[in-house]
């Protein structure tokens, strides 16, 4: 055991600090940064932006209802229009907005997603590109999307823009187990035909990757870890070498032991 190299004893020692209590689940997605052409979406205006100055927002949407397919979920045929544009109640549209002066230097970003453990939801986080989202919502719109009088059209755009802005559809279903539902002012609880799952909170990250792996906000985390680090692996041999004698000595009375025996 204690012949094994200290840099395996300093990782075990490392390892220690990553032993908390699990009080979220997360998922991440990352993604680089490319250049595209610009397209002109009207039903945009009312989505939420993330950007360098504001890269973190707090939401709260419904859940699909239990057993529902997470690809399939807001996918049925709805109605969209220039001031909702999605009456799906179980989706949220966000924009990413790489385009600030402080994000310019930065190719790789991740977008993180955070709930509480405690709550049984899946999220399924896709990104698309401006064209991209023009497609999907020309797409809708082959299945009776309504637009305001002069609108412009999906298809419209400068020639000459571009940009690195991409746009984030987040979906929910639920994943909790069924349970009698009791519901005050009902004679008998069967009557209710779909019961309508309460809204999950989570939190929405973006941020840029250092190197193209490392979170901004864990660069500190990182930084006080290596010295850290860097002392265990140089104090296990010492603690190994004061601790021999006393291994050795304990092997000896166990083979007298049993010497005796």
């Amino acid at each position: 055991m204690f012949g094994r190299s200290p840099f395996f004893a300093a990782s075990c020692i490392f390892s220690l600090f990553l032993c908390n209590g699990v009080a979220a689940n997360t998922e991440i997605i990352n993604f680089i940064s490319d250049l595209q052409r610009s397209v002109e979406l009207p039903q945009v205006g009312n989505w939420a932006t993330l950007n360098s100055s504001h890269n973190e927002r707090r939401w709260a949407i419904q859940p699909a209802p239990l057993g529902t397919p997470l690809r399939e979920v807001c996918e049925a045929d709805k109605e969209i229009t220039p001031t909702s544009p999605s009456t799906c109640p179980h989706e949220l549209w966000v924009r990413l907005n790489l385009d600030d002066t402080i994000w310019r230097s930065y190719r790789a970003f991740t977008l993180r997603l955070s709930w509480a453990a405690s709550t049984p939801a899946d999220f399924l986080i896709e990104l698309y590109s401006p064209e991209a989202v023009s497609t999907f919502f020309a797409g809708q719109h082959q299945r009776q999307i309504t637009l305001a009088e002069n609108a412009p059209s999906f298809r419209e755009r400068p020639p000459f823009l571009i940009t690195r802005t991409k746009y984030a559809r987040i979906r929910i279903v639920d994943t909790g187990v069924p349970t009698p539902q009791i519901q005050l002012g009902r004679p008998n609880p069967r009557l209710s035909d779909q019961v309508v799952e309460p809204n999950v909170h989570f939190i929405l990250i973006l941020e840029p990757l250092y190197w193209g792996v490392l979170p901004a906000s864990q660069l500190p985390t990182v930084c006080f870890l290596i010295p850290v680090l860097l002392a265990a692996a140089m104090a296990v041999p010492r603690v190994l070498a004061y601790l021999d004698p006393f291994v050795l000595q304990a092997r000896e009375d166990m083979v007298s032991l049993d010497k005796e025996q």
